[in-house]
């Protein structure tokens, strides 16, 4: 047996169901994407990008946020 979620097809992301109607509506035909990332390496470059983001605000937290409020 199979899950029942397991069982679909697939399923139609944002691009399908959002921003198709309205590029279509537009007059503007679809474009593909700037860098084609397949499957997960998406979501491990938003990882990647996330962690690093992260790592530089919290390492310069104290020059962005706690040093700079005391100065006018």
């Amino acid at each position: 047996m199979t899950p029942l979620l397991a069982s679909v097809a697939s399923w139609p992301g944002v691009d399908e169901h959002v921003v198709l109607p309205f590029a279509e509506a537009a007059g503007r035909a679809p474009q593909p994407p700037v860098i084609p990332l397949e499957g997960d390496a998406l979501l491990f470059a938003f990882l990647c990008a996330g962690l690093v983001g992260g790592f530089l605000i919290g390492y310069l937290y104290r020059a962005l946020f706690v040093e700079a409020g005391g100065r006018t």
